[in-house]
């Protein structure tokens, strides 16, 4: 019980943490639709069965990032419990202690368990199942009909779950008919027939929808087949935030426990060890199999898998435990040495799980993309007159789920391979009444939409939140004083004219800062460097860049032609009102060098008024 205390507090801590990816978002949204609605509109790829149980809790729990997540973080702790009373079915009660470590501080698991997706739910239900399974064909005994309607609600519940709940059932399969071949015994093997053919008779309903997903292509990068038996093993042993180097041989170690497991578990009960292997190698198999054909592959979808792979690895450190009979008194010194091995191993497992969940919890690089953050940034910032537009994800999957803010948000998605005569009609469309553009990217690098906002608007600097990138383009829309030029920075460029507003500029307001330049030869890469200075002299805001948002690099820029560079100054909140010098200054970015001028390094281009 407080193992599994310290489980349910691993995976409450930081639970809304992180902001909805997408398919959480997906979960939210498909779930939170009327009822008839959520089941009509299911798409090929998924089954229903998590969703309609989502669908239920949002009526009670409500919509916030926790209560969301909490239908997925009892589950998780369940499967502990689950997995550890497996362990005592099958007559290791050390082994369900270890496993109960392992599996508490497994950040594989706290990851799931801290996830509004089905997967904690498989794992669950993959344990169910397994221990029902195993009282209808070996262990017997009383209660067979409570066990055998225990296992078709989890089976059923299981294959409605997720595709790859198949697996489940099909391992059982083997295994069932395995121990026909040893046992003959043909009672327990009709019981167990005859829940089959009640699942089987429970998802006929929905069969000729499921049928859809052998025309479903998937979506990922296509993966070789080979490393999946190393990632899957990585994965649910040490999990994909564990540092360098434990996460490179770790899983070595943990593999060799693996069997020798088998082998103890064999000493403990033969039919044990059978019964683990095959739910463990059975699941992979057949992934790996898959993964021959069709390459679309992630380790969550086995993840019924990692209870019975950790169970094997237990057997193997199961001597460890304080419980075995003659812990300290065996005769046998090579028994007391591996004890003692198998202590300090268990020990250094949950130490290093520790170094994974504290890379899980604390480490941006390892974390979600943060919508949340990114929708209260414009919100913070955006004032009227502003517009949205998103590139490259639906934004009603997850960034509406937090963005509030009610300003005129356009999906860009369509313009993906649009030409850039398409790209420029819908964008003065969706502009024309805007002063300003928040651009929220992702899923794709800079594109045909980025180049039009750079060539049309002022853009300040992009902020990212894990990915997500935002960036604030202002549109023509302030009267500008003008300051012509003829000013050499070097032998390739010349100055010929900017302009900075003639009006105050509030701040958290963009000043649109434009600067035209004569091209006289090719040109290094130099980076530009806007600079405010109050009226000492200092420096007070830096910004450094390449010219029209990094589009327009000064080593393309066309001999004999000009060339203009358009950028935005957002007024720092807290800049002192007053006026300020705007400079400029280029530089080599190698280096660091900056270019001399007559005017000196940092060319004064016009004065900015700051007001409140």
């Amino acid at each position: 019980m407080a193992l599994l205390l310290v489980s349910f507090g691993l995976r409450l801590y930081r639970l809304d943490f992180q902001s909805f990816w997408s398919d959480e978002g997906i979960s939210l949204q498909r779930s939170a639709q009327p009822f008839g609605q959520l089941l009509r509109s299911m798409p090929v790829e998924h089954l229903p069965g998590y969703f309609v149980l989502l669908h239920f809790w949002l009526a009670i729990a409500g919509d916030n990032d926790f209560a969301m997540r909490f239908l997925s973080v009892w589950p998780s702790v369940l499967a502990i419990a689950m997995a550890y009373r497996l362990a005592l079915e099958l007559g290791n009660r050390p082994a369900g202690l270890v496993t109960v470590l392992l599996l508490a501080t497994n950040a594989f698991q706290v990851w799931y368990a801290q996830e509004a997706r089905t997967y904690s739910w498989l794992l669950l239900l993959g344990l169910v199942a397994s221990w029902c399974l195993w009282h209808l064909l070996v262990a017997q005994g009383k209660h067979q009909t409570a066990f055998l309607v225990g296992y078709i609600l989890a089976i059923t519940a299981a294959v409605y779950a997720h595709f790859y709940g198949f697996l489940i059932p099909m391992a059982h399969t083997i295994f069932a008919l395995g121990w026909l071949l040893v046992k003959r015994d043909w009672r327990a093997l009709f019981r167990w027939a005859l829940g089959g053919v009640v699942v089987v008779l429970a998802f006929l309903p929905w069969l000729p929808r499921a049928l859809g997903i052998f025309s479903y292509k998937g979506w990922r990068d296509p993966i070789d087949p080979w490393q999946i038996p190393w990632r899957a093993l990585m994965t649910y042993t040490v999990g994909e935030t564990m540092p360098l180097p434990w996460q490179d041989w770790l899983p070595w170690l943990y593999l060799a426990l693996a069997l020798i497991g088998i082998g103890l578990w064999w000493r403990v009960r033969p039919a044990a060890s059978l019964f683990l292997t095959t739910l463990v190698l059975i699941p992979l198999g057949f992934v790996f199999g898959l993964a021959l054909v069709h390459p679309d592959f992630h380790e969550r979808y086995t993840i019924m898998a990692s209870g019975p792979l950790l169970l094997l690895i237990a057997g193997g450190l199961a001597a460890a435990s304080p419980f075995v009979a003659q812990w300290l008194t065996a005769q046998n010194k090579f028994v007391v040495l591996w004890r003692l091995l198998a202590l300090t191993l268990v020990v250094g497992f949950v130490v290093t799980n520790r170094l994974a969940l504290a890379q899980l919890y604390t480490n941006p690089a390892l974390q979600k993309p943060d919508y949340r953050a990114a929708a209260a940034y414009i919100q913070q910032l955006q004032q009227p007159g502003d517009v949205i537009v998103t590139d490259g994800i639906d934004p009603n999957i997850v960034f509406k789920h937090y963005y509030k803010g009610g300003l005129p948000l356009y999906d860009l998605r369509f313009l993906l391979d649009a030409n850039h005569q398409a790209v420029d009609q819908a964008l003065v469309e969706r502009t024309a009444k805007a002063t300003r553009v928040w651009e929220v990217l992702f899923f794709h690098e800079p594109d045909k939409v980025q180049v039009w906002l750079a060539t049309h608007g002022w853009a300040a600097p992009a902020n990212f939140f894990n990915g997500i990138r935002v960036t604030l383009y202002g549109l023509p829309d302030q009267a500008a004083k003008v300051q012509t030029f003829q000013l050499a920075f070097g032998p390739a460029l010349t100055l010929v004219q900017a302009s900075v507003p003639a009006r105050a500029v509030q701040r958290n307001q963009l000043a649109r800062i434009t600067t035209e330049w004569q091209v006289s030869q090719p040109a290094q890469d130099f980076k530009f460097s806007l600079r405010l200075q109050n009226a000492n002299g200092q420096v007070v805001y830096t910004q450094d860049y390449v010219p029209q948002n990094w589009f327009a690099p000064t080593r393309v820029w066309i001999v004999g032609q000009s060339a203009t560079d358009q950028r935005g100054l957002l007024v720092p909140a807290d800049l002192p009102t007053g006026q300020y010098q705007v400079t400029l200054r280029l530089y080599d970015p190698a280096t660091g060098t900056a270019v001399d001028t007559s005017a000196g390094q940092d060319v004064p281009l016009g004065l900015l008024e700051v007001s409140d």
